[in-house]
């Protein structure tokens, strides 16, 4: 059967700006993401934060929580703690590119960095920013990136180094896993696929009591409505869309079939900046700051949120601790807010409509039903999604 190629990207619209690199052949030594500066006069203009976080914080931080970031790596930004280097699934020859050494405490596309501070900020007195969960402990694992190619000049990043790096979360002491990258898969290639692998470690995460958050995607080339999306079309997976109001989902979310609506705010107005100093207000592209903002953003809100609940209530296993978040989230949006998650008080013996049921694990399907999932990073596709982007669709 013909080997079919699937597409994995950071869930993000700015990651889409990133130029495709040249032919193997002509390759130069890569170049980072350059992160735009937030000036404190810039600071003093932004909006107050979409969600309040200080009665939340009154009950729970996060202390003691372990979160493994599975992204495009964590660079070690003094309000983040000391990050642990969990491992780095891409294999790039530090001669070849001199910015990047390697290791999961590197950060190239300036993604994951931003995820890692929406999850675990640390205050700062100059400025109103902070994570959901400021005392989370986080676990970088470097698993995707839009920046490089493998030896072979495929895309680096596909489901079975996802896998790995689900079983490293779980080696290593997780207690939440936030994943910001998807593969989306049309679902007449879906029906025949063979995600054992991918299933196999989300059932081991979630017999080690790993609660698994996850990205729902975003529209563009080859991620639109109907496709399954990897992995949060799992059904042990909390998927997150992305907002602007709360009482509404962004035009840029997809939907999440046969799964309860979860939502966040998906737009970050300043980050942790990327290069390790500082706060940023997106990536430098040819007309200015890319804002961060898609569903990438909003799924840590809800890793962070369950890193609150878990330290709130320790003896609630995972299952346990997705049915208490889909019962407090908004029954029109899937609002997700902490300090409601945090009051609920569940009655008696009771179950929420809105769990989910977690099938057994399925069998591998015969090798001739088998097709590989080389999922492909955003340069995959950059050019397309970059052009839905200039049209208007943010």
């Amino acid at each position: 059967m013909k080997l079919k190629k699937v597409l994995l990207f950071p869930a993000l619209s700015l990651l889409l700006l990133i130029p495709p690199p040249p032919p193997a052949e002509a390759q130069q030594p890569v170049r980072c993401s350059q992160p735009v500066a937030a000036t404190p006069e810039l600071l003093a203009e932004m909006p107050a934060p979409t969600l309040d976080l200080a009665p939340s914080h009154a009950l729970a931080t996060g202390k003691g929580i372990r979160v493994a970031v599975i992204d495009t790596g964590v660079s070690p930004h003094p309000r983040l703690g000391g990050v642990i280097d969990g491992g780095d699934l891409i294999d790039i020859p530090a001669t070849d590119h001199p910015e990047d050494p390697g290791g999961a405490l590197q950060d190239c596309d300036g993604h994951g960095t931003v995820v890692a501070g929406v999850i675990a900020t640390r205050p700062d007195p100059r400025d109103d920013f902070i994570g959901v969960a400021p005392d989370a402990e986080i676990l970088s694992i470097r698993q995707s990136s839009a920046r490089y190619r493998a030896a072979d000049d495929s895309p680096v990043g596909t489901l079975g180094t996802l896998a790995t790096a689900i079983h490293r979360a779980v080696e290593q002491q997780a207690q939440i896993i936030s994943i910001s990258v998807v593969a989306c898969v049309p679902t007449d290639i879906a029906a025949g696929l063979d995600t054992s692998t991918l299933d196999a470690a989300l059932h081991r995460a979630e017999a080690t009591g790993i609660v698994v958050v996850a990205a729902a995607g975003n529209h563009g080339s080859g991620c639109e409505p109907g496709a399954v999306v990897y992995p949060a079309h799992s059904p042990t997976v909390l998927a997150v869309s992305g907002y602007r109001d709360p009482h509404q989902i962004a035009e840029y979310s997809l939907p999440v079939p046969e799964q309860a609506l979860l939502s966040a705010p998906g737009l970050v107005p300043a980050a942790l900046s990327p290069d390790g100093e500082g706060l940023a207000l997106g990536l430098a592209g040819e007309q200015g700051a890319v804002p961060f903002e898609g569903t990438s953003f909003a799924a840590p809100v809800v890793a962070g949120t369950v890193a609150l609940l878990k330290e709130h209530q320790p003896e609630l296993s995972s299952a346990e601790i997705r049915e208490w978040i889909l019962a407090t989230a908004d029954p029109a949006s899937g609002a997700v807010d902490p300090l409601r998650v945090l009051s609920h008080l569940p009655p008696e013996n009771s179950t929420s409509a809105r769990v989910l049921e977690v099938p057994a694990l399925l069998p591998t399907r015969p090798v001739a039903a088998q097709r590989t999932l080389g999922l492909l990073t955003a340069l995959g596709v950059g050019v397309l999604l970059t052009l839905t982007f200039l049209g208007g669709r943010r």
